[in-house]
């Protein structure tokens, strides 16, 4: 069964009882492939013993849910890389021989974006209200994915995945399609007044507001204004705030859950 919604300005699609949400953006180019899962499954997806899509891979059960995923949209799972994400800056180029052994087991640590060329091979990172900056270059042909946080933003990771396209595989900037995909929204992400600092010197006044004494950060505009300084327009967001729609995503802020749902793009072999 396939049925189709939407939710911010993301398509929300059942595929084979499995819900997951798309970027208009990226959904334009038939030659990649691309999925932000969600925790919902349909009651009558086999096998009915999963209640919920969890792809944290901390989960000892992580196999079994990525494999049910897998099988439902129709990738290889022995062909996905996995990030160890720690809230860095750190951004690097895979092929296959960063594939695991067994395929989930991650080679690469302290990384927290991954860019590829390599058709056929699934870039995999996972979320619970940090920011999916989810690139592609369609005149190189090159995929890039990122996982910023506060902390990945103030580091400014979106920058370091664009000039690593660019230097790596000669992307232009004016070229790349970014689409900012479900995270903590504008009106929901209260940080007190030692991080509110940070943002004001970094990004100015238009990314902090208060509200009846308390602070809030605009991670969405502050990963938009380091996009738009290094050439970077065509950007898409989901406006889809985490905090809120927990009916479809984890929010860590919210619910205090290892919980996870993911990212995955890849090239079409």
């Amino acid at each position: 069964m396939n049925n189709t919604k939407h939710i911010g300005n993301y398509i929300l699609k059942e595929i084979n009882g499995v819900w997951v949400a798309k970027s208009p953006l990226l959904e334009q180019f038939p030659e990649i492939t691309h999925y932000v899962t969600t925790r919902k499954i349909s009651p009558e997806a086999e096998p009915t013993d999963l209640t919920e899509l969890n792809l944290a891979l901390s989960c000892e059960d992580f196999p079994k849910y990525f494999e049910f995923f897998a099988n439902k949209v129709r990738i290889t799972p022995e062909r996905s890389v996995f990030s160890h994400q720690v809230h860095s800056r750190n951004v690097k180029v895979v092929t296959s021989e960063d594939i695991g052994e067994p395929y989930w087991n991650r080679k690469l640590r302290e990384v927290d974006g991954l860019i590829t060329s390599e058709k056929g091979l699934y870039l995999v990172t996972t979320y619970a209200d940090c920011m999916p900056i989810i690139a592609y270059d369609p005149t190189r042909k090159v995929v890039g994915v990122a996982h910023s946080g506060w902390r990945g933003t103030l580091l400014e990771i979106a920058k370091e995945l664009i000039l690593k396209m660019n230097e790596e595989f000669g992307s232009e900037p004016a070229e790349i399609f970014v689409s900012v995909g479900p995270s903590i929204g504008p009106d929901s992400f209260e940080v007190g007044p030692e991080v509110a600092a940070e943002f004001l010197m970094k990004f100015g006044k238009e990314v902090v507001k208060e509200v009846e004494g308390k602070i809030y950060v605009n991670l969405w505009r502050a990963v938009q204004l380091t996009l738009n300084s290094v050439g970077v327009f065509r950007i898409e967001f989901s406006n889809i705030d985490t905090y809120i729609h927990t009916e479809f995503f984890y929010s860590y802020r919210k619910e205090k859950t290892k919980k996870r749902f993911a990212v995955v793009i890849g090239l079409n072999s």
